[in-house]
């Protein structure tokens, strides 16, 4: 039981983690006026949350 409760526990807070990160990104990419940089950090971005979502469904 305590098991169940530390992985729901230790998932909610990777969650929380993960928002947070996608959060600053898209920030960075917002704000960030050098085009280059921009298309870079956008696909760090679609690649990060490709890999959220999977790590998420398992």
């Amino acid at each position: 039981m305590n098991r169940e409760i530390n992985y729901y526990i230790d998932k909610v807070q990777l969650k929380r983690d993960i928002e947070e990160l996608r959060d600053v990104l898209n920030e960075i990419c917002a704000t960030d006026e050098d085009t280059e940089q921009l298309k870079k950090r956008l696909s760090v971005s679609k690649k990060m949350d490709k890999l959220i979502v999977k790590y998420m469904n398992k």
